[in-house]
């Protein structure tokens, strides 16, 4: 069925998926909807907003994300979370050094 995931989402036919595919570019499609799977973004944008309306309305709410989207467990629970997207280690790479010492630019307050 995975075949047909990939194809459907791709939008290719399944024989050309067969025929013409890389079977390492095959291998890394798969590797992709495991940890993304189809309709994350959807499910993520919901959850997000019953978060909010949630928050508005006074209660709150304490489930985790995957207990009512199971297609964000392997968002929020993959051993391979997005590594470096913490802000001190941003600050601490050369590349945003050179981005502040850049001349011409808008200066950046940091903190």
């Amino acid at each position: 069925m995975l075949f047909y995931e990939i194809g459907y989402n791709l939008r290719t036919p399944l024989y050309k998926l067969k025929e013409e595919m890389p079977y390492d570019e095959l291998l890394g499609w798969m590797s992709y909807f495991e940890e993304r799977p189809v309709g994350w973004r959807d499910d993520d944008r919901t959850f997000k907003l019953i978060q909010v309306v949630s928050a508005i309305a006074g209660g709150g709410s304490n489930r985790k994300p995957w207990d009512m989207f199971p297609t964000l467990y392997p968002l929020y629970n993959s051993d391979r979370k997005r590594e470096g997207t913490d802000m001190s280690t941003l600050k601490q790479s050369a590349m945003f050094q050179k981005i502040l010492s850049a001349k011409g630019g808008v200066k950046l307050d940091v903190d």
